[in-house]
């Protein structure tokens, strides 16, 4: 019975056909004789061989009765078929279990703490706005350029699993990530950019959440080149919802696999064994939008040396069934679906270009990115499905600007490091002569945009529109989602005092774009009274203590209290007790202090208060009465000189008819005569002398047609220089509108250069993807050929094997004989 083993079935090879790794990934087991530990990276001494490894079988032959004992394997990401209802493709739904199914119990009876799958979509409804957990990936991007990052690309695609929905793709070429840095991304809660300067993030939970919030799946791809005598890697991390949800985990388990980069060759990078970085790579290619292995590593020649890629799939419908991201509208922007998106206020961007971000920003996120950072790198780029977002300051669509300084009082919120200034632009929006509903505080954090248009100021009325302002505030610290900031004291008089800079500069300069005066005299009044009365408090005098006699000679104030009245600029008393206003410039300002009156009776303070008051009110009203008539008497002016300029304008235009009509029937009438004359000369012969008289006659005749055409050209003159005004101010219109429609046709030919240059870029592009699929075909032919080879070869190798063992065993049964003999006839010669 022939008792040798047999070939067992291999894994699928991990080939990738591309020339931009440096060679085809090499998945290897351990050496003869290498005993395998936890975190020990395990390579073959087989540098030349260009095949992936097998996958170890777990069958073992017994060595006595050459039985098969197949050992017992427990694979800790073991592909279960769903059982139950597949997942909710709607977000705000994707949590809600089925009641009827029975909640998956914890793997073992242990005392770990265990991160439920259902948290990963709990921690993602942090993001309300789809758009704000974009910003999040885009964040991570933009703290990649200390590491070389020179760009983030958002981009869509089609599943290629699929071949119908839509992927969404982030992708930097910054640092990359190895493998313990691409396990702390995809771990809760760690971050290493708390403590560091210029780095938005800090709680370790950004990904997660705006992945999570995208869509129900992300795969990751990221390559970090080595540093410090470290080898180049590159890691694969699956953060599948989908996976978790319908195999019932019941912890959040995310799959990885990592590769390193030895002798120009991806191999794997193992912790435990061989057989659990397989079953990473099988979980993640069933679950991923990606097909095979091959089309799954492909995804790292977009990255060139080092980068992240990031996949998100299964995306959020809304509630009517359609993707929550809307990639058809405009193909070369990203827009939000449902309440978000307001077609009034997208017409409206389109009259008021200066007020476009504020219209806008809700449901495009081309808008959004415009201003979510308030400065760039100078070589970073945002480019959103294949063109550059254009960054735009604020400062651009303001006019009449003031600037401000906020300087709160340290409180122990605040770190002791933490510089307390905050520099504030305030102005009115370019449109705000329009009177549209626009105004708002843009406050950043560290450069990151965090509330965008602030309205800290609800009036009931117009008051406050068209205001709009830009603070960068470092020391107040924003919420999870980036979206707002912490409840805090310190937030709280920020808020009250950009409330009190947009009250006071709307209150001064609202007139200045149409809208009516405010009126400040209320807060004018309560000034001065308080004035007047701390500049009283230091020569105070107790009422009780002055006494009133009736009479206009009366001596019983205190000469003490009249002194002081009069050196501290105060109201004085006349000869009848009754304190007279106090003049300060051209203004005369009552007396907010008690009234002695003739009869002695002394009146309260708050009815003398009211008093002044309604007389200030009323001057005020009478005065804009006045201001009001004069605005509307000039107005009357205005329209009547008007009216008489028109008036003028169609005399001039009917005088100029008139002449015209004048001019000729002149010129008729001297042709008539020029015809006549030369009739006359035709008969002269005939008729001398009364041919010669009427030719005097005529020629008389002429010369005062002459003269009165000569009378009417003057006329005509002066008319025409009034009507040349006006044509110059035509043409001046005309030469202003063909250099707009210049700029317009210079605009368009730019434009099609442009798509010109952009089209032969893609159809080299498209040569070059030609050649490599043509490259790619010749590698998998030689590969192909390359496998038969080795499997001859095995073949070969196996049956000289066979053949040694038989004549081992053949050998091994003559020895045992012939040690037999040997022993039988030492045995008969021990015999006596």
């Amino acid at each position: 019975m022939d008792s040798s083993p047999k070939i067992n079935p291999k894994k699928p090879m991990l080939v990738v056909g591309s020339t931009t790794n440096p060679k085809p990934y090499v998945v290897t087991g351990p050496p003869p004789g290498f005993s395998s530990k936890p975190g020990l990276k395990r390579y073959s001494d087989d540098r030349d061989s260009n095949n992936l490894a097998i996958k170890k079988s777990r069958t073992v032959v017994s060595a006595q009765d050459g039985k098969k004992i197949v050992a017992l394997d427990v694979k800790p990401l073991a592909i279960v078929e769903a059982d139950t209802p597949r997942l909710s493709r709607q977000f705000w739904k994707a949590g809600d279990d089925n009641e009827d199914e029975p909640v998956p119990r914890y793997c073992s009876n242990d005392a770990a703490v265990r991160v439920h799958p259902q948290f990963l979509h709990a921690n993602a409804t942090s993001h309300k706005w789809a758009l704000g957990a974009l910003a999040e990936l885009l964040d991570n991007s933009l703290d990649e350029v200390c590491n070389g990052a020179t760009y983030v690309h958002v981009n869509s695609a089609t599943n290629e699993k699929d071949g119908k929905s839509s992927i969404l793709i982030v992708e930097d070429n910054g640092g990359g990530m190895d493998p313990g840095r691409f396990r702390e991304c995809l771990s809760l809660g760690y971050s290493r950019k708390r403590n560091m300067a210029n780095k938005v993030g800090q709680y370790g939970n950004g990904f997660k959440t705006s992945t999570m919030r995208l869509g129900a799946d992300a795969i990751v791809f990221s390559r970090c080149r080595g540093t410090n005598g470290n080898k180049t890697t590159q890691s694969i991390g699956m953060l599948s919802y989908t996976f978790l949800y319908e195999t019932r985990k019941c912890e959040a388990i995310v799959p990885t696999v990592d590769f390193e980069l030895v002798d120009n060759t991806w191999k794997e990078i193992t912790y435990n064994s061989t057989d659990e970085w397989f079953d990473n790579l099988e979980t993640i290619v069933k679950w991923s939008p990606y097909s095979t292995q091959d089309q799954l590593f492909e995804q790292f020649d977009h990255l060139e040396e080092q980068g992240t890629r990031i996949v998100i799939y299964n995306l959020w419908d809304d509630d009517e069934g359609k993707l929550e991201l809307d990639f058809d509208t405009d193909p070369h922007d990203i827009q939000l679906r449902g309440v978000n998106r307001d077609e009034k206020n997208i017409e409206m961007a389109k009259t008021y270009p200066n007020s476009r971000h504020f219209l806008t920003y809700r449901h495009s996120l081309r808008s959004y990115v415009s201003i979510l950072y308030l400065r760039l790198p100078p070589n970073f780029k945002i480019i959103l499905r294949g063109k550059e977002v254009e960054h735009h300051s604020l400062l651009d669509d303001m006019m009449m600007t003031e600037d401000k300084t906020y300087r709160p009082v340290r409180s122990a919120e605040c770190s002791s490091n933490e510089e307390m200034v905050a520099d504030l632009k305030l102005g009115f929006v370019k449109d705000a002569h329009h009177h549209i509903d626009i105004q708002g505080f843009n406050v950043y954090h560290k450069n990151r945009l965090i509330k965008p248009f602030w309205r800290v100021w609800n009036a009931a009325g117009s008051d406050g529109r068209g205001v709009i302002g830009l603070v960068e505030a470092n020391f107040i610290q924003p919420a999870h989602n980036k979206q707002g900031f912490e409840r805090t004291a310190v937030l709280a008089k920020l808020e009250n005092r950009l409330l009190s800079y947009q009250k006071t500069y709307w209150t001064s300069r609202c007139h200045e774009i149409g809208y009516a005066p405010r009126r400040k005299q209320a807060n004018h009044v309560t000034s001065s009274i308080e004035t007047t009365r701390q500049g009283d408090k230091k020569s105070e005098v107790p009422f009780n203590n002055v006494k009133h006699d009736k009479g206009p000679s009366s001596n019983a104030a205190p000469a003490r209290f009249m002194q002081n009245g009069q050196s501290s600029g105060g109201n004085q008393l006349n000869s009848q007790g009754v304190t007279q206003p106090r003049v300060v410039g051209d203004r005369m300002i009552p007396d907010n202090r008690i009234k002695i009156e003739k009869h002695g009776h002394g009146t309260s303070f708050n009815e003398a208060r009211s008093v002044n008051q309604a007389a200030e009110l009323q001057k005020v009203k009478d005065e804009s009465a006045k201001h009001v008539a004069e605005l509307q008497r000039q107005r009357g002016q205005l329209e009547s000189q008007n009216k008489q300029l028109k008036a003028k304008i169609q005399d001039l235009e009917k005088s100029k008819d008139d002449s015209q009509k004048l001019v000729s029937k002149l010129l008729n009438q001297l042709k008539q005569s020029a015809a006549k004359i030369q009739d006359m000369e035709k008969t002269q012969k005939v008729t001398d002398n009364n041919s010669g008289k009427l030719v005097v006659e005529l020629s008389n005749q002429l010369k005062q047609s002459n003269s009165k055409i000569q009378d009417l050209e003057k006329t005509q003159k002066f008319k025409d220089d009034e009507s040349a005004k006006l044509v110059n101010e035509l043409k001046i219109q005309k030469a202003l509108l063909e250099e707009g429609l210049k700029k317009v046709r210079d605009g368009s030919t730019k434009l099609v250069d442009e798509l010109q240059r952009e089209k032969a870029m893609l159809e080299e592009e498209s040569h070059k993807l030609k050649q490599s699929e043509a490259k790619i075909q010749d590698l998998q032919k030689s590969q192909i050929e390359v496998t038969a080879i080795f499997q001859e070869e095995r073949a070969r190798r196996d049956v000289i094997e066979h053949d040694l063992r038989k004549m081992l065993r053949e050998s091994s049964d003559t020895i045992r004989a012939l040690t037999m003999k040997v022993n039988s006839l030492e045995a008969q010669k021990a015999k006596p």
